[in-house]
């Protein structure tokens, strides 16, 4: 067989598989198109055809809720807390993270160093089983003042069907790339298909390593959490006036005092320095009342020299004159 035509047979040959495999998951997947809480969507291969029936059954609402189950849902949560018991919480929120299945993918915790206030912070980043984020978050608002939460989620779903249906195709070309090869008999034909299949192979793990990635994602919600040392935590439900006018009086008192506070311990601490600048301040006072003195003197001998000295021209005139 000619060179250029068994090449060209291939190459069709794999084209219409493509096609074909490519033609049927359309077709699968289009027929299952829907659209829940407005947004196109595309159901997964695992929800059963019967969930799109809504018939007098009385189940709309139960194949609903199995519908959105099968959504791909990446979700990120952002939280700002408070605590007067910084040590203590952080190390249960630690302990928490193992006891619902999680990990702390980064952690910095801060503070507490030389010439600071003693306030602490830390920030973490938190990876918790998405079906475990409920007894996470309930144990972080019971043990804490959540000043700020923040939740962000990010729907996959056609992203991640549209990657499972190009695995499938691209399994279906390796198949037949793979056949192709079991039947080539000259070694141009040999080193050309597996080239082929070397691309299709490499393509097929690109795809499935960001399948992983998704799945990743959407097992584990990220959870990224600043925790603040404070002596004193905000109040956050809505207040009465009385309750506000209390509330700036007081922070308004403690502002004050931490001045104070702050301005004891700056005196306290720098008392060798201040002591050190006084001795050298004084030294520098007794120098130049010394050289003020001393030019005062001569000042003064200065003066009763020259009174002498004209005296006793005055007396010489005198005498002259007589």
């Amino acid at each position: 067989m000619n060179k250029k035509l068994f090449v060209r047979l291939v190459s069709l040959l794999i084209g219409v598989l493509v096609a074909m495999s490519m033609l049927s998951a359309c077709g699968a997947n289009s027929s299952k198109d829907t659209v829940y809480n407005g947004y196109a969507r595309n159901e997964l291969a695992e929800v059963d055809d019967s969930l799109t029936d809504t018939s007098a059954s009385g189940n709309v609402e139960e194949n609903a809720d199995l519908v959105k189950d099968s959504r791909k849902i990446i979700e990120k949560i952002y939280y700002q807390i408070q605590t007067k018991t910084f040590d203590e919480l952080i190390s249960d929120l630690e302990e928490q993270v193992d006891a619902v299945g999680g990990y702390i993918e980064s952690s910095d915790v801060y503070g507490n160093q030389y010439e600071s206030n003693n306030t602490r912070g830390a920030t973490y980043v938190f990876r918790i089983p998405s079906e475990k984020v409920d007894e996470f978050t309930t144990f972080v608002n019971d043990n804490s003042t959540v000043t700020n939460r923040t939740v962000n989620t990010e729907d996959v779903t056609l992203q991640y069907v549209d990657t499972e249906s190009r695995i499938k195709a691209l399994k279906t070309e390796k198949d037949s790339l793979e056949d192709l090869l079991e039947n080539a008999k000259s070694t141009s034909e040999i080193i050309e298909i597996r080239d082929m299949l070397t691309d299709v192979i490499y393509e097929i793990e690109t795809y499935e390593a960001q399948l992983r990635t998704y799945d990743n994602l959407i097992d584990y919600t990220t959870i990224t959490m600043e925790v603040d040392e404070v002596e004193h935590t905000k109040v956050v439900h809505k207040q009465t006036a009385f309750e506000r006018i209390v509330t700036n009086f007081t922070d308004s008192c403690m502002g004050v005092w931490n001045i104070l506070v702050e301005f004891f311990v700056f005196i306290v601490g720098s008392l060798p320095v201040l002591l050190f600048i006084a001795l050298i301040i004084f030294i520098l006072v007794i120098i130049i009342r010394a050289v003020l003195r001393k030019k005062k003197k001569k000042a003064v001998k200065l003066v009763k020299t020259e009174n002498f000295v004209t005296n006793e021209t005055e007396e010489l005139n005198t005498e002259e004159k007589e």
